[in-house]
């Protein structure tokens, strides 16, 4: 039966997760005594296993305990679940799917702090199918059920870049917010996690791996609203939404692989998140640079130069070619043992 993991931050996003199990038990680390929960969710008839962990807050924390539950479960899905704050379009209670994650903290300070920021993305399939999730009678008749009048009438569903470090934002005021938001106009929310998360996963391609974050206040007001119980309602939200979400996804207990078209794009987006010249890749495997966009983000690139390569383009380049080169960088990577190769 495989796996799936779900991550949260805080104690009461845990609770919201763990309430939509059945047959919970506590089961330590045979090494480090850290505790999780795990129990079943019946999504037509089958019982898939989850497991559920909590990282405590900062992107450092969050890196440390994914790589660790990675390791000892091996799960074929990871999800990091809980709230964030909001910085454009969403209200308490929305959901952002994390397509990708902007780590601001990063820089060089010299009289201005110069920002050097570090990117991680989510798997480019399950973002997707998240999304066409969230436009279907199947969610919408779930969000009704749970929607708050106290905080909205309806829960909204956005797709977006989420923005991560380890302060909380709490005033629009602050210089943190004003540097957020003219560096990092287009986030959704922001939070303390995501990249850490999503950096330990880079390292695990064939994992499929997804934030999903609950909107519990928008910076300013952030105290009244967490004296609301805005905190609790916007987990219940997230997690309400995931398991709808694996119950759309029709997981299987057998999941454990991906096809090998899939596997691919799946592996270079995280092991190459800056794109065709990140480490040289595409041009070490015959591509030619010239054929693709490069003002985009690394998993645009990626989008448009598999999409080539699949219909016969891109330069002297083929799958082939592409895994050869990889398997150079990362000789280590047990990832490849999930390609049909």
């Amino acid at each position: 039966m495989s796996t799936i993991v779900i991550l949260t931050a805080l104690a009461l996003e845990q609770e919201a997760i763990v309430a939509e199990l059945s047959h919970v038990q506590i089961y330590e680390h045979p090494v480090t005594g850290t505790p999780y929960e795990f129990g079943n969710f019946n999504t037509d008839g089958s019982l898939l296993k989850i497991v559920v962990g909590r990282t405590n807050q900062t992107n450092a924390n969050a890196a440390i305990e994914t790589e660790r539950i990675i390791q000892h479960f091996k799960p074929s899905h990871i999800f990091f679940v809980g709230v964030a704050g909001g910085l454009k379009d969403v209200k308490i209670g929305d959901i952002v799917i994390g397509a990708d994650v902007f780590g601001y903290e990063r820089g060089k300070e010299s009289e201005i702090f110069l920002s050097r920021p570090k990117f991680a993305f989510s798997s480019y399939d399950l973002e997707m199918k998240a999304v066409d999730y969230s436009n279907s009678d199947m969610w919408r008749s779930r969000a009704l059920a749970i929607v708050n009048p106290l905080f909205q009438d309806k829960i909204e569903v956005f797709s977006g870049t989420i923005a991560s470090g380890d302060k909380v934002v709490s005033s629009t005021n602050s210089n943190l917010y004003k540097f957020i938001k003219t560096n990092i106009s287009h986030a959704l929310a922001v939070e303390m996690e995501g990249l850490g998360f999503l950096e330990a996963c880079r390292h695990y391609p064939s994992i499929k791996s997804l934030i999903i974050r609950g909107i519990s206040d928008l910076v300013d007001g952030k105290e009244h609203a967490d004296n609301t119980g805005s905190q609790q309602y916007a987990s219940k939200t997230a997690a309400e939404f995931l398991f709808g979400y694996i119950e759309y996804l029709g997981l299987k207990p057998d999941t454990n692989s991906v096809s090998k078209k899939n596997a691919i794009f799946e592996i270079i987006t995280k092991l190459y998140p800056e794109g065709l010249k990140d480490k040289g890749l595409w041009l070490r495997a015959g591509g030619d640079l010239s054929l693709v966009q490069l003002n985009t983000s690394g998993k645009t690139q990626w989008i448009e130069a598999l999409r080539l390569v699949e219909n016969g383009g891109g330069g002297n380049i083929d799958f082939d070619s592409i895994i050869k080169e990889m398997k150079i960088d990362y000789p280590k990577n047990k990832s490849w043992e999930f390609m049909l190769l």
